[in-house]
């Protein structure tokens, strides 16, 4: 515990940095794969918890480069600190999200993303999406679609998985 206290100014954990900045990038596709909103909220809470307990596993550990085993336990902490969070809060923010909206949710283990078509038009995705999302909130999710490479426009009212 006196490693801890005695610790100060700046402490420079790259790989750590990398390895969590990897994770939250990944969340967030798979976020935006699902329209999930509650991952695409936690995913950043768990990763500065995550980061925060690599940083200390690395002080505790006494090494000059943080190892293998400190980035793999920063990793285990943000993803279980999004699990713990999605389980303990998720319903909430969704109740929230959807303003006051009892709407069911969707029980597929499929993501809206695999429920389209292989090409698609914005009426596909309203209907998936059982009017919770107005237009704005619909181009924004192609939009972040087209962005990450997942969908490309073939026309103007289409536009097909990649």
């Amino acid at each position: 515990m006196n490693v801890l206290r005695r610790s100060n100014g700046l402490i420079d954990t790259p790989r750590l940095r990398k390895a969590i900045g990897d994770w939250v990038e990944e969340k967030r596709v798979e976020a935006a794969k699902d329209i999930d909103r509650v991952k695409d909220t936690y995913r950043k809470r768990a990763a500065v918890i995550g980061f925060r307990c690599g940083v200390i596993f690395h002080l505790l550990s006494g090494c000059t480069h943080e190892s293998k085993v400190c980035l793999d336990f920063a990793l285990m902490m943000a993803e279980y600190c999004l699990a713990q969070q999605i389980k303990a809060f998720g319903e909430a923010l969704q109740s929230q999200y959807l303003d006051g909206n009892k709407a069911a949710k969707n029980k597929s283990n499929k993501t809206v993303f695999e429920l389209l078509p292989p090409v698609f038009t914005m009426d596909d995705l309203r209907a998936l999406k059982n009017g919770v999302c107005g237009e704005v909130s619909l181009r924004k999710i192609i939009s972040r679609w087209l962005n990450d490479g997942l969908v490309s426009k073939t026309d103007l009212k289409h536009w097909e998985k990649v």
